[in-house]
């Protein structure tokens, strides 16, 4: 009779080869049976076709394309060996499916291999995350490129310099979001320098990110409108203060209860230090707002969406939120480079929303999504340590008595 432990053993060994499997048939079924190969556009699919044409042509894209020319330059690619867009989508699941591998491995390094299976499935079968795989739109390569650059930082070797270096450039022309990961590498390496003790580099990294600090401020204070691309708005005759105050908690969304009541001075200008006088004058207005924007932006349910919509949504968060609240503040390894940028990526985006607004689809938060499952995957390692822990501490208590 077969040993029911190495039966089980076995199963979970391999367990991870049938998740994929399970995966590559689920997506290629429907890519191939529902849309018959083809692919979905989005609305901004049309910028990026068009922008990849003008780079074919040797021109940059004009007006908001050029916030997102590492996408646009992927689309030229195909464009320039005239493959259809079919291959765009065939691509960016490969590239979901090395990215799956790779948090895979950065979930079993933090946690161990059970609770990596339990991040794997989150990611591989979330369908919210996974429907970008179809669009030609910047959302499924964009995520993976921070899983990417996660897993080189967190696996760090100096034969990966160069592929970051790409990687990390890649990242931040790829949208305008990208522009997030330059504080986030510059705070990451702060952090790391000084909890390794290498307290003459961490100052003299103080003094050099200071002189470059100022400079880019300068540079954003005089176009703003940087700032504003974050939010893929259409900028002309816009500024930020009257974006902020009647855009509402939910951009696009129109109900009373979506909107607060700012007071707007009767002149400002359209640079940080107005937005920030604007900030000090509505305090207690933009305090409820931003925390109303972070909720909305981290657990990503609509009041326009359907209740079974929001039904699925909350089913996930039951399961995943409390473990990743717990495993942010019981992550593994905190002095590694990776896990440090990690948490400054996930503060920053969170910090970003709640200055500014909850996206209508929630897409924003899917940039961050994959490290909160990785959060979570550490947090219910450390519930199940932490029960353990108890046991072992209860039988010796009792083993006293």
């Amino acid at each position: 009779m077969p040993n029911v432990e190495n039966i089980k053993k076995k199963i979970l060994n391999n367990i991870v080869y049938f998740i994929l499997c399970a995966y590559l048939s689920i997506i290629f079924g429907y890519y191939f049976v529902v849309l018959d190969a083809g692919y979905i556009l989005g609305g901004d699919s049309v910028r990026y076709i068009e922008g990849a044409r003008d780079i074919i042509n040797f021109k940059l894209p004009d007006g908001k394309g050029t916030g997102y020319l590492g996408y646009i330059i992927f689309i030229s690619i195909f464009q320039y060996f005239k493959l259809n867009l079919t291959w765009v989508i065939l691509i960016q699941v490969i590239l979901t499916f090395l990215s799956s591998l790779c948090i895979y491995k950065i979930s079993k390094k933090l946690s161990s291999h059970t609770f990596a299976i339990i991040v794997l499935s989150l990611y591989l079968f979330y369908l919210p995350l996974q429907k970008w795989n179809f669009y030609i739109l910047t959302e499924s390569i964009f995520i993976c490129l921070i899983i990417f650059i996660l897993y080189f930082s967190l696996f760090f070797k100096a034969k990966y310099i160069p592929l970051l270096f790409f990687l990390i450039f890649f990242y931040i022309i790829f949208k305008p979001h990208g522009i997030i990961l330059i504080p986030s590498l510059a705070l990451s390496l702060l952090t790391w320098l000084y909890l390794k003790d290498k307290l003459i580099l961490f100052y003299l990294a103080i003094v050099f990110f200071s002189f470059l600090f100022f400079p880019f401020l300068f540079l954003l204070n005089l176009n703003l409108e940087n700032v504003l691309l974050l939010l893929n708005l259409d900028l002309e005759n816009e500024n930020i203060i009257s974006l902020v105050a009647n855009m509402g908690i939910i951009w696009g969304y129109e109900s009373n209860n979506n909107y607060l009541e700012f007071v707007i001075p009767d002149n400002f200008n359209n640079n940080l230090i107005s937005y920030f006088s604007f900030l000090k004058s509505n305090i207690s207005t933009f305090t409820i707002a931003f925390f109303k924007k972070v909720w909305f932006f981290l657990f990503r349910i609509r009041p326009f969406y359907s209740d079974l919509h929001n039904l699925y949504i909350i089913l996930f968060n039951l399961f995943y939120w409390p473990a990743a609240l717990f495993g942010f503040f019981k992550m593994n390894k905190k002095d590694n480079i990776g896990v440090i940028l990690m948490y400054y990526l996930v503060i920053l985006y969170t910090l970003a929303v709640g200055l500014s607004w909850a996206d209508w689809d929630g897409r924003f938060s899917l940039y961050i999504l994959p490290i909160i499952f990785i959060f979570a995957g550490t947090g219910f390692y450390n519930i199940k340590f932490l029960k353990r822990k108890m046991l072992m501490l209860e039988e010796k208590y009792l083993n006293n008595y």
